[in-house]
C-alpha cells in the first residue's frame, strides 16, 4: 500500500502541479483537494478515457492534471473571464494546446451540439447548480462512461454547524444533489468521502 500510494504521490507532485497549487493558494482560488486528484488519476488509469469534458475550469489545475494522467482530449468551459485567461496562459506554458480546449462561457447558456461525446464528465463549478449541470450534459457522456461530481460534503458542515443562511441554503442544494444523484435511474453512484466529497456515477446502456 505504502509503494501504491508514492506512485501516486509522484504524479500528483509534478513540478507544473505543484507551481499551480501554490499559486492557487496564493490567490486564493479553489481546486481540487490532492487525494482527490489521485482518486481521479485512478479513475484514469482505469478507464483510460478518449475524450473529457470538465466544466469549471478556474486556473486550469485539474485540467492540466487530467491531461497530464492520460492521453484524453479535454474541453473545459470556464465562465469567468480572468481566470479562463489565466487557464488559458497555464495550459499554453503546461505545452498541452493542442490536447485542451478552452471555451469561455456559462456552461448553462452554451449549445451542447458542438460538443463530441465523452468517456468522462467531470463537473467541478457551482455547486447551487451541480442538478442542472448534470441533466444538460449527461446526454453528452457515452454508455459505461462516468460523471463525476466533486464538492459534495463541503468540508464536513452539516446545516445546525453554521450559521450563514446563505451557507445553509448552499448545503441544502448540495444534499438535494446527492440524493438525485443516488436515485437517478440509469446510473451507478457512489458517493465517496475523498476532498470535499466526490460521486462517481457509471452511466448504464439506454440512458440518455
Amino acid at each position: 500500500m505504502t509503494k501504491y500510494f508514492s506512485s501516486l504521490n509522484q504524479d500528483i507532485n509534478l513540478p507544473v502541479l505543484k507551481e499551480l497549487r501554490k499559486k492557487a493558494v496564493e490567490d486564493d482560488v479553489p481546486i481540487i483537494q490532492e487525494d482527490g486528484l489521485r482518486f481521479i488519476r485512478q479513475l484514469l488509469t482505469i478507464k483510460k478515457p478518449k475524450r473529457i469534458l470538465e466544466i469549471g475550469t478556474a486556473i486550469g489545475y485539474s485540467t492540466i492534471a487530467m491531461a497530464l494522467f492520460s492521453d484524453a482530449f479535454i474541453t473545459t468551459v470556464e465562465r469567468d473571464e480572468m481566470r479562463a485567461n489565466e487557464a488559458k496562459m497555464n495550459i499554453e506554458e503546461a505545452g498541452l494546446s493542442d490536447r485542451i480546449q478552452l471555451i469561455k462561457g456559462d456552461a448553462l447558456e452554451i449549445d451542447i451540439t458542438q460538443f463530441k461525446a465523452v468517456d468522462i464528465l467531470f463537473i467541478d463549478a457551482a455547486k447551487a447548480q451541480n442538478i442542472k449541470f448534470f441533466e444538460q450534459y449527461q446526454s453528452l457522456v457515452k454508455e459505461g462512461g462516468l460523471i463525476i461530481t466533486d464538492n459534495l460534503l463541503f468540508h464536513g458542515l452539516f446545516d445546525e454547524e453554521v450559521d450563514s443562511r446563505n451557507v445553509r441554503q448552499l448545503l441544502r442544494k448540495i444534499n438535494d444533489f446527492n440524493e438525485y444523484i443516488l436515485d437517478r435511474k440509469g446510473y451507478d453512484t457512489v458517493i465517496y468521502e475523498i476532498g470535499d466529497g466526490m460521486s462517481v456515477s457509471i452511466k448504464k446502456g439506454g440512458n440518455r
